[in-house]
């Protein structure tokens, strides 16, 4: 006697549900296959206490304008913040702040708090620091406020700016968060307040990588469209 499946129907409901189920199982088989891209303690580190001002799919680049290391990636770092990194993500700059490093974190917000072209000015601060050996700007109030003075600031505006109370309170701010990312250098990224990528001169690598650690975050699905309401008789 053979085995009877019933109706045809439910034959064909059958095959249907063994092709996906093998399917399933086919694509199972390749996500154990691929390789992950990244691994945690060899291209990146966990911090075993999240900053908590660093909320997920931020990056934080920690950088020191005196850093030669922060010089030598900053063209290839804007060029990935104009063309490589995903729009969906966040980043931030944040100067760090040691002891010896507090006057170009200074510098850093004195420039934002005049309303000044940042990028441009990172850019003539870097070359004033490493190409042109004026290290003082960075170390010395007199010498920063002329030379924001000398790129377009007023004197009597350098000097209020440099002694604010809103520039002091970002300095804070940013030493807190340099002390909870736990780097011992820079440039330094946390990722998501919690990844923190292995300092790489193969920048091309470590940008991908800082788009791969993000979290991305969820598109919101369209509001369903609402019922025209009904045209009223006029009264």
């Amino acid at each position: 006697m053979r085995a009877s499946f019933g109706t045809h129907t439910e034959f064909n409901m059958l095959k249907k549900s063994l092709t996906v189920l093998a399917l399933a199982a086919a694509l199972a088989t390749v996500a154990q296959a691929q390789p992950v891209k990244y691994r945690e303690g060899a291209d990146y580190t966990v911090l075993p206490v999240a900053v908590e001002d660093i909320k997920p799919g931020e990056i934080v680049e920690f950088f020191w304008y005196g850093c030669p290391h922060c010089y030598h990636m900053e063209p290839a770092l804007q060029k990935w913040l104009e063309n490589g990194i995903d729009p969906a993500l966040k980043f931030t700059r944040v100067p760090a702040v040691t002891a010896n490093w507090a006057g170009g974190a200074q510098m850093y917000y004195t420039v934002r708090e005049l309303g000044m072209d940042e990028k441009a000015m990172d850019e003539k601060i870097f070359e004033a620091v490493h190409k042109d050996r004026k290290r003082g700007i960075i170390f010395d109030k007199k010498e920063a406020i002329a030379f924001l003075v000398a790129n377009g600031a007023k004197q009597e505006e350098a000097e209020k700016a440099w002694d604010s109370l809103a520039v002091k309170e970002k300095v804070n701010r940013a030493k807190n968060l340099f002390e909870a990312s736990k780097l011992e250098g820079v440039p330094g990224f946390v990722v998501d307040g919690k990844y923190v990528p292995n300092s790489s001169e193969d920048y091309p690598r470590l940008f991908d990588e800082l788009n791969t650690l993000a979290t991305k975050p969820e598109a919101k699905p369209a509001e369903a469209a609402k019922p025209a309401e009904e045209a009223k008789p006029a009264s």
